[in-house]
């Protein structure tokens, strides 16, 4: 069967089966940021070609003209916009029950204008369906859909706008009709974007499929917890120094609150556990959780954390906006490995496992036991899930945190990259400004440098602490780090890192960086206590101190090297991440260091404390990612050892 997207002018044939698979794939055309608006145009610009038609996209020229940015879409910077004809217009006006845009209220105007425009990004046409790695001018995703038509699939813009016309595309030189718009591409669309502005509990509670979930959301008063859109009491950083102290580069220009909320539709819930009601959820909820936690089983406030129905709600909840198709970083990621992220919820001192089995979002699986885990559904076509706070999920089965999350969480290297650990860096559009192919974002100038406070994970003990997030390169470049990014801090720095939670028992806290001539020196404290003597990441693996060989050099494939290396308190980097066409274990600048060996009688987040002991001002500390790697792994009850993913 042929599928055709439909685009006036360009066209692709596709087969039913690569629509499917390009929900894994790289989706646009990628036009970097060009800078400043230096200067206009005298040539066609998206503004001034929506001057040209007034049959056809008037009343939206009159909406970026009331909403003051006429004259910014005629300047040298790239947008994407997409653009509504007179007939959406009119019958947006109608949904207002007004007659033109001159009854409409400034601020709904000025939404609505940056709601149509992506800054700085070019998207010439989509082939992967989800989130928009760039967000639009209200800092907000937009999501692309595919809805079949016959045998045509149109391309839809969150879940219902659809895209019928593409002026201003690159290559298409043999339509005589071309357009070439010199600062990007527009996108006719025939319906208004209104995107969502309710916080993220009201839109759930107007899901028909989940009343019985809505109801405990409520009833646990978690939904209050879920109100906040952004920090008004944010200030970025004034004309921040780059890492080399000279380069003006970027501070977030806000900071948002996030939230994705994970649920299960009364069907599932009917399916899987027979529960037809709340008074049903709440007797499994306590099956559950006052076996996990049998102390708290007679707290009857539901509003209480320790109440068995909150547990069970909390556990569905994050505090960072992940859409669906930006679960796992894929950029310098080894092919054919699984991609993994642990994230904490609101269920206290909890986290979740989310894989990526069989090109799916799973979580909590644990294949070496026979568990298959829980499996996140795409959104259905015409479904509105995200909102200006936040997004929500279908389930196709209960999530829990219940004894078999517990050993799965016990014998799994927990291996979390630095930015994860900060859901600002998500719910922002900092981390994943890129995409999985960060490349073009890479250099002085585009790093991000934080304010303190920004990070609610960190905390600076000396006020001389710069700390920045460097985008990395993509897949095949020359930094060898973990999902591609890494986070530094720079100057006379000392400051505090939360790790998220873990159940209770013994660990090896280990430590991911890339070792170079322009690092620094530190000593690292976990939960206030100095842990080893200082880390000296000037020094490369192969320096004798660390002992560092390549397994192409040894007899053994490297078993006995890594023993060696284990006993300086050293491993190779992983087989699961780049070092240009080879795997990070062959580079000797790519290193674990072993900082502890941690026994906790709790289930509990721990702080670890990075302080530079150099004495120069000039080095850089560069963090890529942490492990806490459960006794089970690292000294298996088999004997096998670790693997080397």
């Amino acid at each position: 069967m042929k599928i055709q997207v439909n685009y006036k002018y360009r066209s692709f044939i596709l087969t039913l089966g690569f629509l499917l698979v390009s929900f894994l794939l790289p989706g646009c055309y990628d036009s970097d940021s060009v800078g400043d608006n230096l200067y206009t145009f005298t040539g066609e610009t998206i503004g001034s070609f929506l001057e040209t038609d007034p049959e056809r996209y008037g009343e939206f020229d009159k909406v970026v003209k009331k909403a003051g940015l006429g004259d910014l879409l005629k300047t040298y910077n790239k947008y994407t916009c997409f653009a509504p004809t007179n007939e959406a217009m009119y019958a947006w006006y109608d949904s207002l029950g007004v007659t033109s845009i001159d009854f409409v209220p400034d601020s709904i105007v000025r939404y609505v204008a940056y709601s149509h425009l992506i800054p700085d990004k070019v998207y010439e046409f989509f082939t992967e369906a989800g989130a928009l790695a760039s967000t639009n001018m209200n800092s907000r995703y937009l999501v692309v859909g595919f809805r079949a038509q016959g045998e045509t699939v149109n391309v839809v813009i969150n879940s219902s706008s659809r895209i019928i016309d593409v002026i201003g595309l690159s290559d298409d030189e043999d339509d005589e009709d071309k357009v070439n718009i010199e600062n990007g591409i527009i996108h006719v669309i025939d319906k208004v974007l209104t995107p969502s502005t309710a916080a993220i509990p009201s839109l759930l509670g107007k899901d028909s499929r989940l009343t019985i979930f809505s109801a405990a959301l409520e009833l646990t008063a978690l939904e209050d917890s879920l109100q906040e859109i952004r920090d008004r009491e944010y200030i970025p950083v004034k004309d921040p120094l780059s890492i080399d102290g000279k380069t003006i580069c970027r501070s977030p220009k806000e900071r948002k609150y996030g939230y994705t909320i994970f649920a299960e539709s009364d069907e599932v819930l009917k399916n899987k556990a027979n529960i037809t009601d709340l008074e049903g959820l709440k007797t499994y909820a306590a099956s559950v959780y006052d076996e996990m936690y049998p102390q708290d089983a007679g707290i009857t406030d539901f509003t209480d954390r320790r109440n068995s129905l909150n547990r069970f709600v909390s556990y569905h909840i994050i505090d960072k906006t992940v859409h669906y198709n930006n679960f796992f970083y894929k950029a310098n990621m080894a092919k054919n490995i699984t991609l993994y992220e642990f994230m904490e919820t609101f269920c206290p001192n909890t986290i979740f496992k989310a894989s990526n089995d069989n090109g799916e979002v799973v979580l909590n699986s644990d294949i070496a036991r026979g568990v298959l885990g829980v499996k996140v559904l795409p959104a259905e076509s015409g479904r509105e899930q995200d909102t200006d706070n936040g997004v929500y999920h279908l389930l196709d089965d209960i999530l829990v945190y219940d004894r078999k999350v517990r050993t799965m969480l016990l014998n799994t290297r927990i291996r979390v990259d630095a930015a994860s650990l900060h859901p600002e860096l998500m719910t922002n559009g900092i981390r994943y400004e890129k995409g999985d192919n960060p490349a073009g974002v890479t250099g002085a100038s585009n790093y991000y440098k934080f304010a303190s406070g920004f990070l609610k994970n960190v905390e600076f003990i000396s006020p001389s602490t710069d700390l920045y997030y460097l985008q990395g390169q993509k897949s095949g470049g020359s930094w060898n780090n973990y999902q591609a990014d890494e986070m530094m801090a720079t100057g006379e720095f000392d400051f505090i890192m939360r790790l998220p939670p873990v159940p209770a028992g013994t660990y090896e806290v280990r430590f991911g960086y890339t070792a170079n001539v322009k690092r620094g020196i530190l000593q690292f404290y976990i939960d206030g206590q100095p842990k080893g003597i200082p880390l000296n990441m000037k020094i490369a693996a192969s320096d004798p101190s660390i002992g560092w060989v390549s397994d192409q050099n040894t007899l053994d494939e490297g078993y006995e090297n890594d023993k060696m290396m284990r006993n300086r308190g050293y491993m190779k980097g992983g087989t699961s991440y780049l070092s240009g066409d080879n795997t990070a274990r062959d580079n000797n600048g790519a290193l674990r260091r072993i900082v502890s060996t941690e026994t906790w009688t709790e289930d509990a987040p721990h702080y670890l404390r990075f302080k530079s002991v150099s004495g120069d001002k000039g080095d850089q500390f560069m963090i890529d990612y942490f492990e806490l790697v459960p006794k089970n792994v690292y000294e298996s009850p088999s004997g096998a050892p670790e693997d080397r993913i």
